[in-house]
């Protein structure tokens, strides 16, 4: 019966056509796991349906709740009014401020203390008549001011007690960079939590970006986090202006000028100045460099004396700062752009810990654990009060040029911490080896753990809960983030010849079988 089956012309073809048909499914159920494993692991995964839900969850709303708790008490609750500047039908019907109105109304349907309020500006401008400022970032320095605005139908104004502040419905939403047109994610539930919580906590800790070591700045998305992790801004020459009392924080943004130092013209001592505000438990210090900063003898030591050493190789005539590539691993053909590998050990895996995605060090440079640092249990490193922790590293594939030439193919840090133990706390100390890193090409697309990495570093710095941890929702979008040139030489490849091979492993068979009958 079975010889029958096969010397049947139509059986023995109907057969082989089942075959294929069985191995076209099985590559498209392979093709859809590993699509589905992609989209979950770079962030490619949208919402596909007609509309978009965008609920609010349960740590957004515990962090509201304490804000307020801690604002107010029993006789005299904290109360923040969310302010439209338009009708509920106006806005359930708009573009983009509908999806803030109905994240606004859940807040306020799950949280008492918020309360809904709506103003027509144009037919009862008197209405919004003291909210005609608002409290603004000036790129240029970093520090807040008070600016006169003018209010548009899709702005939204937070308020608590005497303090206000309007935003623009745009701020909502995350947007690829240098394209303004089409938002990549909404980060609604994020931006209006930070607002909220700002809100009812406005005599909040402020952090100082200095501003007398030539600091660059390619785009202002550092400021634009560092205000929704809850700091106030201003900026600070640390040679001419005493430390506010109340800041916690001290930002040194891609310095190009070296800290200054005692010496036969000038009594001061940034180095001195740095000590005096560490040594206060709570305050911490954060660096940005890269690969092309200039030589800076006096911060590279004063960085090393906390466990952090800049790597360098010594050259004929001077040392050069390390630029660290990875060829294939690099998100960019110049093989500069490169994802971090976390640590998850000790204080390291702390931080590192919940970061679903892999942030991105662009034009990096990197360092070693400082000499005298000795290992402990954990893997951070200790000397005396202080302790040391590698939280990021390049890959085992990354190897660093100076001077034009390949130095070191040992992986380096990327991203360094490092504490102080004092009486009553800790004080801190964290390094970021890439300027770019804290760009809006990196830190905006929800794909890249760049803005959730600072925010739980700017979180354990103060001591304070952020919006850390609350994630942006993806639009569908066209753009697939997060592949290294390998991945995607690999993926070519692999769409490329998978469907021939299949079609020869099935083809050159029956090709030879019919040339046998």
């Amino acid at each position: 019966m079975k010889k029958q089956f096969f010397k049947n012309r139509r059986a023995k073809y109907g057969g082989i056509s089942l075959l294929l048909t069985v191995l076209l499914l099985v590559c498209v159920l392979l093709a859809n796991t590993l699509v589905g494993t992609l989209a979950s692991r770079y962030g490619w995964a949208v919402d596909l349906h007609s509309e978009q839900t965008f609920p609010v969850g349960e740590k957004s709303v515990a962090l509201v709740k304490t804000a307020l708790d801690a604002a107010g008490t029993a006789d005299a609750p904290a109360t923040v009014q969310i302010h439209f500047c338009d009708r509920p039908e106006k806005l359930e019907a708009g573009e983009l401020i509908s999806y803030l109105y109905a994240t606004a109304k859940e807040f306020a349907a799950r949280e008492g203390r918020i309360q809904l309020v709506y103003h027509d500006i144009f037919l009862d401008p008197e209405s919004v008549a003291g909210y005609l400022t608002s409290t603004t970032i000036d790129p240029e320095t970093g520090a807040e001011t008070e600016t006169e605005i003018t209010l548009q139908t899709t702005s939204v104004i937070v308020t608590c007690g005497a303090y206000h502040r309007t935003y623009s419905a745009r701020e909502f939403f995350q947007w690829e960079s240098g394209n303004s047109s089409s938002p990549t994610a909404y980060a609604g539930e994020k931006k209006l939590a930070a607002a909220i919580l700002r809100a009812a906590a406005p005599s909040s800790p402020v952090a100082c970006l200095t501003n007398n070591h030539g600091e660059v700045y390619y785009d202002y998305e550092i400021l634009y986090l560092l205000d929704d992790a809850g700091y106030r801004l201003d900026y600070i020459d640390l040679t001419q202006s005493v430390i506010p009392a109340e800041c916690s924080l001290i930002v040194c943004f891609n310095p190009n000028n070296d800290l200054a130092q005692k010496n036969a013209i000038s009594e001061i001592s940034e180095k001195e100045i740095l000590d005096e505000f560490l040594s206060v438990p709570g305050h911490a210090l954060l660096v940005f460099l890269e690969n092309r900063t200039p030589n800076l003898p006096n911060l590279d030591s004063y960085l090393a004396e906390w466990g952090i050493a800049p790597c360098y190789a010594s050259g004929e005539s001077a040392n050069y700062r390390y630029m660290i590539r990875d060829e294939m691993g690099s998100l960019t053909s110049d093989g500069y752009t490169i994802a971090g590998k976390a640590n998850t050990k000790g204080t390291a895996g702390e931080l590192t810990s919940g970061i679903s995605h892999e942030p991105i060090f662009s034009n990096a440079s990197g360092f070693r654990v400082a000499s005298g640092f000795l290992p402990a249990e954990d893997g951070s490193y200790q000397k005396d009060d202080r302790r040391a922790s590698v939280v990021y590293t390049s890959g085992n594939n990354a190897v660093a040029f100076a001077n034009g030439k390949a130095v070191d193919t040992t992986p380096v840090g990327l991203l360094g911490y490092s504490e102080q133990t004092l009486s009553g706390g800790v004080s801190r100390v964290a390094v970021v080896f890439s300027v770019n890193y804290a760009t809006e090409q990196w830190m905006q697309p929800g794909a890249y753990g760049n803005a959730d990495v600072l925010l739980r570093l700017t979180e354990t710095m103060s001591g304070q809960a952020n919006v850390g941890g609350l994630a942006s929702v993806a639009f569908p979008s066209s753009v697939m983030h997060g592949l290294s040139r390998a991945q995607r030489l690999g993926w070519t490849l692999a769409l490329t010849l998978t469907p021939a091979v299949i079609v020869a492993a099935v083809a050159v068979p029956v090709l030879l079988r019919r040339k046998h009958d």
